[in-house]
């Protein structure tokens, strides 16, 4: 019998991302979940708690290089690879273009475009390595149509959506499905 599929979701500690999480550990993945402060992520616990299931916590902030790379070498070293990613951590940013500072498109766009290349970055090597594996990243509808006075996280998942496309194509001859979930 193989070994069950390890899976790891980013933002873990909140809506979709803790859904996700519990929901693959009940079909029976291996999952990560990554969050940036496990002392905050007793709601997720009780959830897995309850499911009966677990979901292991890694410290990892995706706007972070170093942070990324010390929170997935730890996965690596615990599971030997990951099979499945889930860039699910993201931010909000409500703004209209006219009155939203620069730094304010730069934030968002580290966190909800710059975390998921980071986080592929990292799982993209043994994923084409053993040729397979499955990248989903998070969008949302804001990806396909502008939302009023959403400009940093339209801006981002706009972007999101199209790294994304050029991901899939560049790593469907690996074996390796990129998604998007809007």
């Amino acid at each position: 019998m193989s070994s069950p599929p390890v899976s790891v979701v980013t933002g873990a500690n909140s809506g979709i991302g803790r859904a996700t999480a519990v929901h693959l550990a009940s079909i029976g993945h291996t999952v990560f979940g990554t969050v940036r402060s496990t002392a905050k992520a007793a709601k997720l616990e009780a959830m897995a708690e309850a499911a009966g299931v677990t979901v292991a916590l890694v410290e990892l902030d995706v706007a972070d290089d170093d942070s990324v790379r010390a929170g997935f070498d730890e996965i690596l070293r615990t599971a030997g690879r990951v099979d499945n990613l889930v860039n699910n951590a993201g931010v909000g940013g409500n703004a209209v273009v006219e009155e939203c500072p620069p730094a304010m498109f730069a934030e968002v766009m580290n966190v909800n475009l710059n975390g998921a290349v980071r986080c592929q970055q990292a799982v993209l090597p043994q994923m084409r390595e053993r040729g397979s594996g499955a990248i989903v990243n998070v969008s949302s509808v804001v990806g396909r149509l502008a939302a009023l006075a959403q400009a940093p996280y339209t801006a981002s998942k706009w972007a999101l959506e199209g790294m994304s496309e050029q991901l899939a194509q560049e790593l469907a001859p690996f074996g390796i499905r990129v998604a998007i979930i809007e």
